[in-house]
């Protein structure tokens, strides 16, 4: 009888092997590119398909959705950026509730980007360690959510912005009120494993077409923002560890 043996792997061989898997990893999409493809008349469902296909999310300002508009991008695009963030942000949520995460994982969290010169984007990696103020891959302008009384709705501050209103008044406004309808929307005809985002890219981008202020529709962003992961913390919470307990390893907010 023969007597097979395991030969060892040469180390070049798994060196080449493990530098060849690192470079068929999908790269993320420069914010820039995604731009010049709107410019030179690419489909929306193209883009969003190399967006997909590439694992590419970014965490965009609110005004950011107006600028992107300008240059070209089509509303379906920006509706499939803003979903595709609070898609990972409640993954990431749920991480963090139950004390889990993507340690230093930067492919693994959203690229935050910077279009204060939409000429020469720049993007960089959100946080990629955990936080007992929120989960990881939060942006720099993310701001945890506080109870609030008063609601307000996109309609309402598209109004307020038109009747005159100063920008600081109208962001004093706004940072004493929650968002009227943003969370747990969709009905239960929506049939998705990620809840759907309650303000669209389109919608932000509207926004900043009918005159609203870019700091007012940055802030409709954070406020929203900070809503939904409180919202979804509440909902781990209740799901994975019963009602009126802290997530492991974090304090209550």
């Amino acid at each position: 009888m023969k007597r097979s043996f395991l030969r060892p792997v040469p180390a070049v061989v798994l060196a080449c092997s493990l530098l060849f898997g690192a470079c068929a990893a999908p790269q993320p999409i420069p914010i820039g590119q995604v731009m010049q493809s709107a410019r030179s008349g690419e489909s929306a469902q193209r883009v969003i398909e190399t967006l997909r296909s590439s694992k590419t999310t970014y965490a965009l300002r609110g005004s950011d959705f107006g600028k992107l508009r300008n240059a070209g991008v089509p509303d379906a695009v920006l509706d499939h950026v803003q979903q595709q963030f609070f898609d990972d942000v409640d993954l990431l949520t749920r991480y963090w509730v139950l004390g889990d995460s993507v340690g230093g994982c930067v492919r693994c969290v959203p690229l935050e980007v910077d279009l204060s010169d939409p000429a020469a984007p720049r993007m960089t990696s959100t946080s990629t360690s955990p936080s007992v103020a929120h989960p990881q891959g939060m942006p720099s302008w993310y701001r945890p959510y506080s109870p609030r009384r008063e609601e307000v709705s996109l309609p309402q501050i598209r109004e307020m912005a038109r009747s005159g209103i100063s920008e600081q008044a109208l962001l004093e406004q706004l940072r004493n009120r929650r968002l009227d309808h943003v969370v747990g929307v969709g009905g239960i005809g929506t049939v998705r494993t990620r809840p759907l985002a309650g303000i669209s890219g389109s919608e932000l981008a509207q926004l900043y077409s009918d005159g609203v202020p870019d700091a007012v529709i940055d802030e409709v962003q954070t406020i929203f923002l900070g809503q939904f992961v409180e919202t979804e913390r509440l909902r781990y919470q209740n799901l994975g560890k019963g009602p009126g307990k802290s997530p492991q390893g974090f304090g209550k907010h």
